[in-house]
């Protein structure tokens, strides 16, 4: 995340953002009611799908793009919390009923617990709850206990608990694996549920705001913000800071300076912390069910601690005030150059309300670069920069269609 609020505006959108922190450079808030546009009318926001409404909006669009991976063009899916509330991970920026859809997802039912929930807020969105005062590096070293305790562990550190992929996970899985080298995908979320093997080093895929489950070593003192000049300005594609980057990297050719603060990233059991804790810290908490509700998570007794260099360790995931130049997790000069070259870009499950979706769209604008959206409440309207082509309905629902329909091709093709 970035307090850098020149962008602020709120879209509600699909199935909404469960785990996609709205992390990184030029971020955007909740505060306003009009969507996020850099052209006035290239946004609107449909009637929510009711559900009875299951047909396939789109199913022209859905063989285009079928037919353009698999003659091997080079694609990249952006992915939003939209495709991980089937899995029952908590929306981020959501208020509407019909968004309570992740709670029931996560009990399998929609029983007398959501009916409780309901009452009391838990199937709204987190975004205008905690978010913009609380996830900051400024606000976790005030008081880095307190904010376990009252912020990470209640509102995020559960967010694998009891979950698993859906549909939609396993169809982008199945995509990047038959097309490794043309396919890939850039996940907003940090639930985890894209990738099968999270310790895995995954070509396809990169977790541009990191992944709850995993730390890092918080430096003495941070480097400077984001507003200072960059090496090459004017590169196409302009996420993060590469300067800042050569600079963190050169600075940690000191053998004295702790892995994790740049480098690497700890697990759980890594952590200095009382043994019966570190399962609260851990993604997947073996000793809680799925349908735990956040108050029964217990707390820290003390703040987790690197093992390194003992300085404080903090959740391995994009704060309002961090750049993406801030750890070598976020990768995001490989994600530039994925964006940069790609011949056709897929959004699935996004409301389009940060700076990473923002600067795709402009490239794309700019390039004339084909877009697919899969979406359950937000469409982009195809305008003479802009060439569109939305496929409605739950990501779980569409993205599978896409995946068979792919198949259907190679087979009618006679390819493997």
């Amino acid at each position: 995340m970035n307090m850098n609020l020149r962008d602020r505006s709120k879209v509600k959108g699909e199935e909404d953002d469960s785990l996609e922190l709205p992390m990184g450079p030029g971020c955007v808030s909740s505060s306003s009611s009009r969507p996020l546009q850099t052209e006035p009318t290239e946004m609107q926001t449909n009637t929510p799908i009711t559900k009875r409404r299951r047909r396939l909006r789109g199913e022209g669009s859905l063989e285009n793009l079928a037919r353009s991976i698999v003659t091997g063009k080079r694609v990249v899916f952006i992915s939003g919390a939209g495709l991980s509330v089937a899995s029952g991970v908590r929306p981020f920026r959501t208020g509407r009923p019909e968004d309570g859809s992740w709670l029931q997802a996560r009990n399998g039912s929609e029983d007398k617990r959501f009916a409780a929930a309901s009452k009391i807020g838990l199937q709204a969105g987190l975004w205008d709850q905690v978010l913009w005062t609380t996830a900051t590096r400024e606000s976790f070293r005030q008081n880095p206990l307190k904010w376990y305790n009252e912020f990470w562990i209640p509102h995020l550190g559960s967010s694998g608990l009891g979950t698993k992929p859906n549909a939609g996970h396993e169809a982008l899985q199945q995509i990047m694996k038959r097309f490794p080298k043309s396919c890939k995908q850039i996940t907003q979320n940090i639930d985890g549920l894209q990738s099968n093997d999270p310790h895995a080093n995954n070509i396809s895929l990169i977790e541009i705001h990191g992944r709850a489950g995993l730390y890092k070593c918080l430096p003495d003192s941070d480097s400077d913000t984001d507003s200072d000049s960059d090496d090459e300005e004017d590169r196409p594609v302009h996420l993060g800071h590469r300067r800042k980057t050569r600079d963190l990297k050169r600075k940690l050719q000191d053998p004295t300076l702790c892995p994790y603060q740049y480098l690497e990233s700890l697990g759980a059991d890594q952590l200095i912390l009382p043994e019966s804790e570190r399962a609260h810290l851990a993604p997947k908490n073996p000793n809680l069910s799925s349908d735990a509700p956040c108050g029964s998570l217990k707390q820290l007794s003390v703040s987790p601690r690197c093992p390194v260099c003992c300085n404080i360790a903090m959740p391995q995931a994009l704060l309002f005030d961090e750049g993406y130049h801030s750890h070598s997790f976020y990768d995001f000069e490989l994600a530039e150059d994925w964006l940069r070259d790609c011949e056709v870009m897929v959004f699935c499950g996004t409301s389009f309300a940060v700076n990473l979706t923002t600067v795709a769209l402009d490239h794309a604008r700019a390039k004339e670069i084909p877009v697919y959206n899969f979406n359950l409440h937000d469409t982009l309207v195809a305008t003479a920069r802009l060439n569109v082509s939305n496929i409605m309905g739950p990501a779980h629902e569409t993205l599978p269609k896409l995946a068979e329909t792919i198949q259907r091709i190679q087979n009618e093709d006679g390819q493997n």
